[in-house]
């Protein structure tokens, strides 16, 4: 895979000047040796150098330039590591009790399904409401979800169906507060600074996932599950507190939202609920990047979710323990923390959809590589590499969404994009799971890629029109 040539870019943002017979290098290019023109100097070529390279460094603006922005940033950041911890001690207990990765995939069901029903409340609340209360509100119930898992730990047997029942307010709690999460980024940071934040954002997400499931895992082999429960209830309770010093967040006090846009979506007075949906939805439909890229994300994620199969691969094709569950489940989140990382090169894409693409068939190639291997080394290179390409798709996706949104219709759009990513990850991990089960884990593997790849390159043929000349808020088009 090669990416869009663009020209070079100095940390500002501005065009490295240009002339004939030089050329400026994308990445994993190699520059030409560079000659001293008359008068420079060898530290001026050393300061050409570094701007190069600050092309592919995380643009850290947003946190400098928004307080509202550094206090979310923090507290996703423990929500993050809360979720990092808890997803692996549900799983491995759900497996603990079973013995199924079937089991686990449908406890993930269960989270998408709740979901699926908060954000059909959270979508809509978000456009009419305080998103700040919404997403205080929505952490503190989070606080419950865990102690009801806490509580059903110390029972003498542990109840499966107490854990669905988590699972499934644990999902209502999170789309009630998630619409309200995406819908404030573009009223805490300055427009050009939206693919900057979720680049940010996606370095906090893969921290937690990276560090989470480790500190479960070993929590679990060591003080036991219930003591990773109670670290979890501790480290939830800290959100809501963080959340509460946000000001008031009105969909009406959006950043940059030009007077009267948006105003056709549901705003009007009188208009019911389901009205007010199709406007969401009408929006999706009549929107060609944003429809195309929820076909993309749609395909991956059905056709190839491994995450519910590595307790059974930990334990099955590489004969570990709850540690080594842990280790899997980081080994995406090291690859995407590199990725996000060095994603500075993500402002200057002039073609964002190739890009989109391409990490989804990347993304195949790599469960599908998984599957063919049963050296923990491999395993864990291919679950990095599937993390790296997740992310960077996850930043392109997430610019796009914001720039093509109006504030007006951002928590239903949103909940629209939420529901997608619930729902799709969900039903893979059901149809890998139940392979797994037929057959075998390496199967599921390895069927679930290379499904994965041919339906992406099927997909881009179809939409790859869509996204002609559309850019992103910080993807420059120069």
């Amino acid at each position: 895979m090669t990416e869009p040539r663009t020209p070079c870019t100095s940390p500002a943002g501005t065009a490295c000047p240009e002339s004939a017979g030089e050329s400026c290098p994308g990445p994993g290019g190699s520059a030409r040796p560079e000659k001293l023109l008359p008068g420079e100097t060898r530290t001026a070529t050393a300061q050409a150098s570094g701007a190069r390279l600050t092309r592919f460094v995380v643009d850290i603006g947003p946190l400098r330039t928004s307080p509202g922005f550094r206090l979310l940033y923090l507290a996703r950041t423990v929500a993050l590591m809360v979720y990092g911890i808890n997803a692996v001690a549900v799983a491995w207990q759900v497996y603990a009790l079973t013995q199924s990765s079937l089991h686990v995939a449908l406890v993930g069901f269960c989270l998408a399904g709740g979901q699926l029903a908060g954000l059909v409340f959270g979508g809509r609340l978000a456009d009419r409401h305080d998103r700040r209360m919404l997403m205080v509100g929505s952490r503190i119930a989070y606080v419950g979800v865990v102690g009801l898992l806490l509580a059903n730990t110390l029972l003498p047997q542990a109840q499966l169906g107490l854990i669905y029942l988590a699972a499934l307010a644990g999902g209502f709690s999170s789309g009630i507060g998630a619409p309200a999460l995406m819908a404030v980024l573009p009223s805490l940071v300055a427009r050009e600074q939206l693919a900057a934040a979720g680049a940010l954002s996606a370095i906090a997400l893969q921290l937690a996932a990276l560090v989470g499931p480790i500190v479960a895992g070993f929590l679990i082999a060591g003080a036991g599950l219930a003591s990773c429960y109670a670290v979890v209830m501790a480290a939830s309770a800290i959100t809501p507190l963080l959340l509460a010093w946000l000001p008031r967040l009105d969909a009406a006090r959006a950043a940059d939202e030009p007077p009267g846009k948006g105003q056709e979506s549901g705003q009007k007075n009188g208009q019911g609920a389901l009205a007010e949906w199709r406007d969401g939805l009408r929006f999706i439909r009549r929107s060609p990047v944003i429809s195309g890229m929820l076909l993309l994300d749609l395909i991956a994620s059905l056709l190839a979710m491994p995450f519910v199969l590595l307790p059974q691969i930990a334990s099955e094709t590489l004969g570990g323990d709850a540690a080594l569950v842990g280790v899997l489940h980081a080994a995406p989140a090291l690859g995407a923390l590199v990725a996000a990382l060095s994603s500075g090169w993500t402002r200057t894409l002039r073609r964002p959809g190739r890009v989109l693409a391409a990490m989804a068939v990347l993304w195949g190639l790599a469960v599908a590589a998984a599957g063919l291997t049963g050296s923990l080394w491999m395993m864990l290179a291919c679950l990095a590499l599937a993390g790296s390409a997740d992310t960077v798709g996850d930043i392109v996706r997430g610019a796009l969404l914001q720039q093509h949104t109006p504030d007006a219709l951002r928590g239903r759009v949103s909940a629209f994009w939420l529901l997608q990513s619930a729902l799709g990850p969900a039903l893979g991990g059901l149809q890998m799971g139940y392979v797994a089960r037929r057959f075998a884990v390496s199967t599921a593997l390895l069927a679930g890629g290379c499904a994965c790849v041919v339906g992406s390159l099927a997909a881009w043929t179809a939409v790859r029109g869509r996204f002609r000349d559309e850019g992103a808020p910080g993807i420059d088009r120069r």
